[in-house]
Formats: C-alpha cells, sequence, structure tokens
C-alpha cells in the first residue's frame, strides 16, 4: 500500500483523496495502539519484489540484524563494491550493474533490505534501511576492502546518515543513483497528496524515533553530504518523477567533493542500468 502513496503521480483532490483523508482521520481518533499499528502497515509496508533468477556464480546468505534476517548477494572477486536498492525495491534491480563491476575486477554485494526481496519481516522505515547498510559494511570489512558505495533513491539518505553515525570517519566514494535528498519532504509532500493524513505520518515517525532512539525530524541529506569528507558522485534523470534533479544540482554547486551526472529520458528505475551510471562508476573507481 505505502508505494501507491509514494510512488504513484496524484492529480489534485479527487473522489479517492477525499475517501482516502475521511479514512486515515478515523483511524487517527482510534485508540492509539490501534491507530499506530494501522498506521504503520499503511505507510511502513513496501512492494515485494522477489529476486529475479540469480546470475551465474552469485551467491546468497543470509545476515541477521536483530530485527530479522536480510539477504546478502555476492558476485565476483577483488575490492568489494556495496550495492543498496531503494524503497519497494530489491536486489535483484541491481543485478545487472553488479555482473558489470564482477567483471570489471571487483566483488559486488548487495543486499535486500528489510521487509524486501528475500528479506524477513513486513514493514521497513528508514531507521531499519540505516541499520541494514551498517551490518552490511560491518561484515565486509572484516573480510575485504571496500572501494565504493553505490545507493539508488532512498538508499541514498539511509547510507549517508549511516556513514555520519560511524565514528570511524570512513571516506569511501559515494555514487548515488538518483538519490532522495530531502526525504522527509519527499514523503510529506506524497502523503498529502495521496489524501493520506499528514498527521499520521508524524505520528509514526515520533513512534520509529523513539523505538530506535534515532532522529529523523531536523536530519537532512544535503548537510550530510556537505559533512561527507569522501568523493560523492551523483547520477540522476531529468525526468525523474520520484525525486528532484534539482537537489542534486544544488549540493553539485555547493560542494567541490560532488560530481553530478544528468541524463534524460532514464527516469526513476532506468537510471540504474544506464551507460551513464556505469561510465560515472569506471571513473569513480579509476580516481580512487
Amino acid at each position: 500500500m505505502s508505494s501507491k502513496i509514494y510512488f504513484t503521480g496524484h492529480n489534485g483532490k479527487t473522489f479517492i483523496w477525499w475517501i482516502t483523508r475521511a479514512i486515515t482521520n478515523l483511524i487517527l481518533i482510534m485508540p492509539r495502539r490501534f491507530s499506530l499499528s494501522l498506521s504503520k502497515k499503511l505507510l511502513l509496508t513496501p512492494v515485494r519484489r522477489r529476486s529475479k533468477s540469480l546470475p551465474t556464480n552469485m551467491t546468497v546468505e543470509d545476515l541477521d540484524i536483530g530485527e530479522g534476517n536480510i539477504a546478502v548477494y555476492r558476485l565476483g572477486n577483488g575490492p568489494v563494491v556495496i550495492l543498496s536498492h531503494g524503497w519497494s525495491g530489491s536486489a535483484s534491480q541491481l543485478f545487472p550493474l553488479m555482473k558489470k563491476i564482477a567483471d570489471a575486477g571487483f566483488q559486488a554485494v548487495a543486499f535486500d533490505q528489510i521487509a524486501h526481496g528475500q528479506s524477513s519481516g513486513k514493514e521497513a522505515n528508514l531507521f531499519l534501511f540505516i541499520k541494514s547498510k551498517k551490518a552490511v559494511i560491518e561484515l565486509v570489512e572484516k573480510q575485504h576492502s571496500i572501494k565504493a558505495v553505490i545507493a539508488h533513491s532512498m538508499g541514498s539518505p539511509a547510507l549517508l546518515r549511516a556513514l555520519r553515525q560511524d565514528t570511524n570517519d570512513k571516506t569511501y566514494p559515494l555514487l548515488l543513483i538518483a538519490p532522495v535528498l530531502k526525504l522527509l519532504d519527499s514523503m510529506f509532500d506524497r502523503v498529502e497528496k495521496s489524501g493520506v493524513s499528514t498527521k499520521m505520518l508524524t505520528n509514526v515517525l515520533q513512534s520509529l524515533e523513539e523505538q530506535h532512539k534515532m532522529k529523523i525530524f531536523g536530519t537532512n541529506s544535503i548537510n550530510d553530504i556537505a559533512e561527507y569528507q569522501g568523493k560523492v558522485y551523483i547520477v540522476h534523470d531529468e525526468d525523474d518523477q520520484f525525486t528532484s534533479l534539482k537537489d542534486s544540482q544544488k549540493v553539485a554547486e555547493l560542494y567541490s567533493h560532488v560530481k553530478l551526472t544528468a541524463t534524460k529520458k532514464l527516469g526513476h528505475g532506468r537510471v540504474i542500468s544506464s551507460d551513464e551510471t556505469w561510465q560515472t562508476f569506471t571513473q569513480m573507481v579509476a580516481n580512487g
């Protein structure tokens, strides 16, 4: 259901908008326990896209992160490149890019976020995205050197926040594909346009802050990029309907360690496997 809220075009206050607003307002006046439970199911349940047939020689393992097991996929040998998908995505979206990375002499490591792909769980959120990212980085660092980290869509703010919270000042080169740099603004905008009450989203986010002992209100991926000491590469399409190219253009203009490649007619998903993304990756690893 959440994907219909976050990833569907909205055409003003239609009949469906008013029905949705009425239903979510009714949920809000229920006892808090039931209201929160229903609200989380509505807002935090991603579409589960099962992984496609695995590329030849790809391996899969389960990693326990406490809240459940996440599926981790590996392909190739050499220095590691970690990849992560966004909301309602899966590692399978990254398989074509992973194959290119493996063929170039690296080990590509991707994973399904909680409640996505082959991983366990029914609900997901930014905090679980961050925890999964940290767990995979920690797992890989015990075994290999990390050459770079790639993230798509909502995977980008989770990556930036995970690295910001790390006390070891990691400076891997980052490749952000169609990044959501103003996550809160985007969520509230999408929720309002869908007809869902923004009060419902506020209640859910406040509950998650209490549960995970982390803040989401006041966090800003643009600030996280500003503070990051490594190089940041961004590939973003001008026809992306879900996250604005203007935000990526802003950070590229503001910060010298950020390089933007703007594409055309690829949208939010196809840009992952585009020639421009591959060219940016090869430039990134060549520059170290």
